[in-house]
């Protein structure tokens, strides 16, 4: 985790950041597995950022949320992922709701390309 945002002393949300240059799987996995497996014990709102550095950014979007779509998550799913609309021209958007001891909890998946 790169950081954790409480207020009053509670959680309210993770923040993952990771760089890429391409759709690396692994890393894009290793990341996810680590902001929502390892380090979300209570359920908590979980941003994993990307920062993107690629010449062609639609293709690589399409990429990384066919990916992110269809990660196994090994818990319940309480909403798919969906796509958000583009606030701008350098970031995407996607989140899904996941369940965790009967407590659903938003992911956010967010990529701001870098150049």
């Amino acid at each position: 985790m790169d950081l954790l945002l409480t207020k009053n002393g509670k959680e309210i949300a993770i923040f993952e950041g990771l760089k890429l240059q391409s759709v690396n799987v692994s890393c894009i996995d290793e990341h996810i597995k680590k902001a929502i497996d390892n380090y979300n014990a209570l359920g908590t709102a979980t941003f994993v950022v990307a920062y993107v550095n690629v010449t062609n950014y639609d293709r690589f979007w399409n990429r990384y949320y066919e990916h992110i779509s269809n990660y196994d998550h090994n818990m319940e799913c309480r909403q798919a992922m969906r796509e958000l609309t583009h606030p701008n021209a350098t970031t995407r958007i996607a989140y899904e709701i996941l369940s965790k001891d009967g407590y659903d909890f938003p992911v956010y998946f967010i990529t701001i390309k870098l150049t």
